[in-house]
C-alpha cells in the first residue's frame, strides 16, 4: 500500500486543513480521527472511549498538571523577578546583559515548572523592561521566546515525562539525557545574544556588582534556586518519583511564598486555579485525541509503512535515519504542539528507531531538543506566538527576530543527535 492513499494519512490531511480554519488542535484531532474512523471504516467507535480513557490512565501523567499549577504559583509569587535581579547582578555589565539574564532566568525557571507556556508567562514582565533600555522590543520578545524553550528539555520537563509514558523509558534517566542537551542550548543561544547584542550597541544594565549586592541578590533569590534543586534531588537520590515532585513542588512554591514571599495570598488562589485548569483540560484534550489518532496510524498500518520506507531511503544507516526523523520532526513541530507532535509521531518512528539500533532514551533527548524549536518556529510557535501577544508585537515580526535563535536551535539538534555523549553522558551513573 502506498502512504498517501493510507487512509491514516488522508484523516492526517483533513487534520492540517481543520487547522487552517484556525480550529482548535484539540478539536481538529477529534474530528479528524472521527472522520477517519467514519468514512474508512477504520475501527468500531465502540473503542474509542476505551482508548481515551486508557491514553489518560497512567501514573507519571499526573505531573503534568501539578507542574503547570507550580509554573502559574512561580509567575504569581515574584520568584522569577528575584531570580532576575541575581542574574543582572552576575551577567549586567556584559553586552546584553539584561537579554541574558533573561535566558538565565528562563533555564531555571524552566527547572522549577517543567513547561515552556509557564516560563514565557514567568518571563513576560522583562518584555517592557529590556524595551525601556533601548533593547528592540521585537528583540526582546524573540529573548524571552527562546528563553521560554529550555521547559521541554531541561529537567523536570514535561516533554520528557510525556515522552517516557508513550516510549515506556525510564522517566530520571530521561531527566539525566536533557542536562546536557540543556547547557548546550544556554551556550548557544546565550553567545548568539551577546554577539548580536555586541553588533548592534545592545548594552548591560548598569548594575552595582559587589560581593555585597551579589550577597544581597543571592539571599533574596536563594529560595527560588532552592526550588530545582529540591525537586531534582529528591528524585535522583530516590526520595520521591518524578510524578511525586510535581506534588512536592506545587507545595515547597506553596510554603515559601506563605512563609516568606507573601505575595500570592489564599484569596488568590481560587482564580489560579481556574487559570491553570484551563490549560490542563487542553493539554489533557491534546493527550487524548493525539492517542487516538496515534492508535489509527498503528491499526492502519502506516507505521509498518514508515518503518520500511525509513529504513529503505537511509539505507539501514542509524545517521540517516535519524537525519530523516530530524527533518519530519521540524516540519511537524511548524505545525503541531509539541504534546500532539510526540503522540502522533513517536509510535510513528519507535519501529525504524528500534530496527536500527538507536537508543530511546538519546531519542528523547534529541526529540525533546527538536520539539523545543517549535515554540520559535512559524506558522505555530507557540511560545514565539504568545511572547509576542504579550509584547505587543505582529507574529511576523518577532518570527523575523528569532531566526537567528532558531538557526542555533538547529545547531544544537545536530550536535545532539551525531554526538551522543552530549546526552548520555550521565545516564551511565545510575
Amino acid at each position: 500500500m502506498d502512504i498517501l492513499s493510507n487512509p491514516s494519512v488522508i484523516g492526517f490531511a483533513v487534520f492540517l486543513l481543520l487547522l487552517l480554519f484556525n480550529m482548535p488542535v484539540f478539536a481538529s484531532l477529534a474530528l479528524a480521527a472521527l472522520f477517519t474512523i467514519i468514512f474508512f471504516d477504520a475501527a468500531p467507535l465502540v473503542v474509542v472511549p476505551y482508548i481515551l480513557g486508557g491514553s489518560l490512565d497512567k501514573f507519571p501523567l499526573l505531573a503534568t498538571p501539578l507542574f503547570i499549577i507550580a509554573g502559574a504559583m512561580i509567575t504569581q509569587s515574584g520568584m522569577s523577578q528575584r531570580i532576575v535581579n541575581l542574574a543582572q547582578v552576575v551577567l549586567g555589565q556584559l553586552p546584553g546583559g539584561l537579554a541574558l539574564a533573561t535566558l538565565l532566568t528562563g533555564a531555571v525557571i524552566s527547572s522549577m515548572s517543567g513547561s515552556n507556556i509557564a516560563t514565557v508567562a514567568a518571563l513576560s514582565f522583562l518584555i517592557p523592561a529590556m524595551a525601556s533600555v533601548g533593547y528592540p522590543k521585537p528583540f526582546a520578545v524573540a529573548v524571552v521566546a527562546a528563553g521560554c524553550t529550555f521547559g521541554v528539555v531541561i529537567p523536570p520537563s514535561l516533554g520528557m515525562i510525556i515522552y517516557g509514558v508513550i516510549t515506556e523509558q525510564s522517566i530520571p534517566k530521561l531527566f539525566f539525557a536533557g542536562i546536557g542537551p540543556g547547557l548546550l542550548m544556554f551556550l548557544v543561544l546565550g553567545l548568539c545574544i551577546y554577539f548580536i547584542s555586541r553588533r548592534n550597541g545592545y548594552r548591560g544594565l548598569a548594575v552595582e556588582r559587589t560581593w555585597q549586592s551579589f550577597r544581597v541578590a543571592f539571599v533574596d533569590a536563594f529560595w527560588g534556586l532552592m526550588a530545582p534543586v529540591v525537586i531534582l534531588g529528591g528524585i535522583y537520590s530516590g526520595l520521591f518519583t518524578a510524578t511525586e515532585a510535581a506534588a512536592v513542588a506545587v507545595v515547597y512554591i506553596f510554603l515559601i511564598d506563605m512563609l516568606i514571599y507573601r505575595k500570592i495570598g489564599l484569596k488568590n488562589y481560587p482564580n489560579l486555579l481556574l487559570e491553570s485548569g484551563k490549560t490542563i483540560g487542553v493539554i489533557v484534550l491534546i493527550i487524548a485525541c493525539s492517542s487516538v489518532f496515534a492508535w489509527i496510524w498503528q491499526t492502519q498500518g502506516l507505521a509498518a509503512l514508515v518503518t520500511s520506507k525509513l529504513i529503505a531511503w537511509s539505507g539501514e544507516s542509524s545517521a540517516a535515519m535519524l537525519l530523516m526523523i530530524n527533518g519530519l520532526l521540524i516540519v511537524s513541530g511548524a505545525f503541531l504542539e509539541p504534546i500532539a507532535a510526540m503522540y502522533l509521531l513517536v509510535p510513528l518512528v519507535k519501529p525504524a528507531l528500534l530496527s536500527a539500533g538507536v537508543d530511546l532514551v538519546h531519542f528523547g533527548a534529541i526529540m525533546t531538543v527538536n520539539l523545543s524549536m517549535a515554540h520559535l518556529t512559524p506558522p505555530v510557535g507557540v511560545g514565539l506566538m504568545l511572547a509576542a501577544k504579550i509584547g505587543n508585537v505582529p507574529f511576523e515580526t518577532a518570527a523575523k527576530w528569532a531566526l537567528p535563535f532558531v538557526i542555533c536551535e538547529a545547531v544544537v539538534i545536530l550536535l545532539v543527535t551525531f554526538f551522543p555523549p552530549i546526552s548520555l553522558f550521565l545516564t551511565g551513573t545510575m
